[in-house]
């Protein structure tokens, strides 16, 4: 893999520089990057990110992942994205986040949508 270099996510100062993320580091920022992104919330990337899903996925949660998968797939090419979910107990909506470069699958990233 060549080595990435990128700005780390969220925006940090570190040593009085802005903080950088190296390598798969860089492409998970990048994922939460996507995930936290509305659609119109960047001006020079109008379509960069993921719709805000929070009232839909009662209603339609396999829908809901099914366009979190294609936002990152669109969005960060070349990686391999498996994405699940549920609803919890409390409303809250668990999504889980599987990906791997080639061969080389990397920690999932799990997070909950509340309204």
């Amino acid at each position: 893999m060549t080595k990435l270099r990128g700005l780390a996510y969220p925006l940090q100062v570190f040593n009085g520089s802005l903080k950088l993320s190296e390598d798969y580091d860089t492409i998970r920022d990048a994922i939460f990057g996507v995930l936290e992104t509305r659609p119109g919330e960047r001006v020079m990337k109008q379509q960069f990110g993921c719709p805000d899903f929070i009232f839909d996925a009662v209603a339609q949660p396999q829908v809901v992942l099914s366009r979190i998968q294609v936002a990152l797939e669109e969005q960060i090419p070349d990686i391999e994205f498996t994405v699940t979910g549920d609803i919890q107990e409390d409303g809250g909506f668990a999504v889980r986040v599987e990906w791997s470069i080639g061969e080389v699958s990397q920690p999932p990233i799990s997070l909950i949508l509340k309204s």
